[in-house]
């Protein structure tokens, strides 16, 4: 019964739009009051407002109305919406922001979502399933071994004050690493142990899944990153329901949940630490870098002249696209500021870049949907689709263990989900 309800379309609808008027209310009432310092602002018109309204509707109807869609896009897309389509619309209406990050965000979604994109079906010898949790056990000592010799056991304490203090762990923390530690940390703490994490439930081994968290906490204690704790609840959460519909409930629920429990802390103890992080730092940071990823580098592409084709074109700028972000939005060179696909694709190759990098990505997400994974691996996927939203592709897919998850997920995962994806065809998909 729980997993019908949280299915349901309708409800979907109402939770989708009450979000919409939260984050409205949050953008006025709370983020432009406090960090208007930090360039947020109030700027609107009916012409600005209407047009959101025109995206938005768009969206709605995407999401809510297209029968076609398969359960799985529709989850993925429901996330992408969420997290960053509706905090773009609202910037742009409300905060003067460029109108290309709603749209790129909404060309996302139909990508996502559309029976256009067909990936080929095909066979692959897979890792017997007695052979995967040893396998991958493995692969964890392995990789780990860098992190206690680089870090030993010199916990920080800052790490989990998840303030400002952290960001003085992670930095003290990457100056101590190593280019082992740095290219390990994605597919270790994105990959392997949050399969470990699964598949010790699922197997009835929770000691497994306790020592896979342990481990995660562990990494997050020597070099903290936000992200890497939350994930520990989103594998966990996504872990449960039993169909993607039910999981996209969740997406919607566990969102509004964690932005209603942060206002009840701020109203009842004044501390607005949790509602900075759930509201300003989830949703409407990424939009305001965006934003100015397309203010700075329009007419002045760079051709990834940072990365793989950085022996055929040189890189104009004395900083990384990162901290060159930080200086130019708060004159300081030492501040990341980390961007997604959409901004990313717009940095190197100006509009055509990020109609490219968004294809791209919807065509790997497309990818991943024909493996048919086991459902209940769910929350890693979202966690993957994460860093397309707050990092640049290819450093999503090299540096941050994108191309090692597609690797595991392929000789591991691939065909591990009996109830086949089908498209939800029947009457409840409809408003």
């Amino acid at each position: 019964m729980k997993a019908k309800l949280i299915s349901n379309n309708i409800l979907h609808l109402l939770m989708f739009v009450c979000f919409y008027l939260v984050m409205v209310c949050e953008y006025f009432e709370f983020v432009v009051p406090l960090y208007a310092v930090n360039n947020f602002v109030l700027a609107y018109n009916t012409t600005t407002v209407c047009v959101g309204f025109v995206m938005l509707f768009a969206l709605m109807v995407r999401l809510f109305v297209n029968k076609s869609i398969s359960d799985f896009s529709y989850a993925i897309s429901m996330f992408v919406a969420i997290t960053f389509a509706v905090p773009s619309i609202i910037m742009y209406q409300f905060g003067n922001c460029t109108i290309f990050a709603p749209i790129y965000s909404l060309l996302f979604v139909y990508a996502i979502t559309s029976k256009y994109i067909v990936i080929p079906k095909f066979r692959i010898k897979t890792v017997k399933e007695k052979h995967k949790l040893p396998v991958l056990i493995l692969l964890s000592i392995i990789m780990l071994i860098p992190f206690v010799l680089t870090y030993k056991f010199n916990i920080n304490a800052k790490s989990f004050t998840f303030g400002s203090e952290l960001y003085e762990a992670r930095a003290a923390a990457k100056s101590a690493g190593n280019i082992f530690t740095s290219y390990l940390m994605g597919p270790l703490t994105k990959v392997v142990l949050p399969i470990v994490i699964i598949l010790g439930i699922k197997e009835k081994k929770l000691w497994m899944s306790a020592i896979g968290i342990l481990l995660m906490l562990y990494i997050f204690a020597v070099n903290p990153h936000k992200a890497l704790f939350l994930s520990i609840f989103l594998i966990v959460a996504f872990y449960f329901f039993d169909n993607y519909r039910s999981k996209a409930g969740l997406i919607l629920s566990g969102i509004l949940i964690l932005i209603f429990t942060s206002l009840i802390v701020s109203a009842t103890t004044g501390n607005i630490l949790a509602e900075s992080i759930f509201v300003r730092r989830m949703f409407f940071l990424p939009v305001q870098i965006c934003n100015y990823c397309f203010d700075f580098y329009d007419g002045n592409p760079i051709y990834l002249s940072h990365s793989v084709l950085s022996s055929f074109s040189d890189y104009p700028y004395s900083l990384e696209p990162a901290f060159l972000m930080g200086d130019y939005m708060y004159g300081k060179p030492g501040t990341s500021c980390n961007t997604g696909i959409i901004a990313d694709g717009f940095m190197n190759f100006g509009h055509i870049g990020s109609i490219l990098f968004v294809m791209i990505t919807a065509v790997i997400i497309k990818f991943i949907e024909s493996l048919n994974i086991d459902k209940t691996y769910f929350g890693i996927v979202i966690a993957f689709v994460m860093l397309f939203l707050n990092s640049a592709l290819f450093t999503s897919m090299l540096t941050h263990g994108g191309l090692f998850l597609l690797l595991i997920l392929i000789f591991f995962m691939k065909d591990t989900d009996n109830d086949k994806n089908m498209p939800h065809n029947h009457c409840s998909s409809a408003i």
